[in-house]
């Protein structure tokens, strides 16, 4: 299925499309001929406080409104679609916030993998997170993870698709997907622009569309089961989407 969106940056550069964006932003090199997109994106997270004000980019007093509209998001799963609680993943899963508060606290998982590329935000998760709790930490990327098969039940990808490239999002879809156990779901959520896709030159992200994640979803073979959106959020902000995805 063709799909395309026009869009700009936060240098007021304007892209036709995405392609001629994609295009710009894999141009960029280092030194060593290699692509700066996901450099960028680990330098920039290197170099915030591994606290959660930090990890949440200064909002941090939205923590315990984005916990309780997530439960009440997947709870159903639990209750009524045979999710079990075995195991989570994490993805990009910094300080451990959403780990601790959501996939521990409130959803009652018996473990939880833990994923992020930055050492002193997973060092923080682990001084934080009941060490019972703790399945595996990996230090790496999301684009160069192997999920395994047949392992998850849930696996969240929470404010951290906007570092993905399109390619990369729709194999992170692919290889989730493999991932899962039966009844399992991945929780995507993430900001949403409203008709074109914004990239932040900054930490090096791109805020997509609604109809944009869903194009995304379907071409890595996923299923929207069921959608929502954050409620209680400060004004003048993205909207926040949350995605079930199978």
């Amino acid at each position: 299925m063709s799909f395309d969106l026009a869009g700009s940056d936060t240098e007021g550069k304007n892209y036709g499309s995405l392609q001629e964006m994609w295009d710009s932003e894999l141009s960029e090199k280092d030194s060593d001929g290699k692509e700066l997109w996901y450099k960028k994106a680990v330098e920039y997270w290197k170099k915030q406080p591994a606290t959660v004000d930090g990890v949440l980019g200064g909002f941090g007093h939205t923590s315990d409104d984005d916990i309780t509209e997530s439960t009440i998001f997947l709870l159903p799963f639990l209750l009524k679609g045979s999710m079990q609680r075995t195991l989570a993943m994490d993805c990009g899963a910094g300080v451990g916030r959403i780990s601790q508060h959501l996939v521990i606290g409130k959803l009652g998982f018996e473990k939880v993998d833990l994923l992020d590329p930055c050492q002193h935000l997973l060092d923080e998760a682990r001084r934080q997170l009941p060490a019972e709790k703790v399945n595996k930490m990996y230090t790496g990327s999301i684009e160069g993870h192997d999920f395994g098969t047949s392992q998850y039940d849930l696996i969240i990808l929470q404010w951290v698709g906007i570092y993905l490239t399109d390619t990369d999002f729709v194999k992170f879809i692919k290889s989730a997907r493999q991932s899962l156990r039966p009844n399992g779901v991945i929780f995507i959520k993430d900001n949403c622009c409203t008709d074109e896709f914004k990239v932040d030159k900054e930490d090096s992200s791109v805020t997509r569309t609604d109809e944009h994640y869903r194009h995304l979803i379907k071409e890595g073979g996923g299923e929207v089961v069921s959608d929502g959106q954050q409620v209680k959020f400060p004004a003048g902000l993205y909207k926040v989407k949350m995605y079930a995805v199978k």
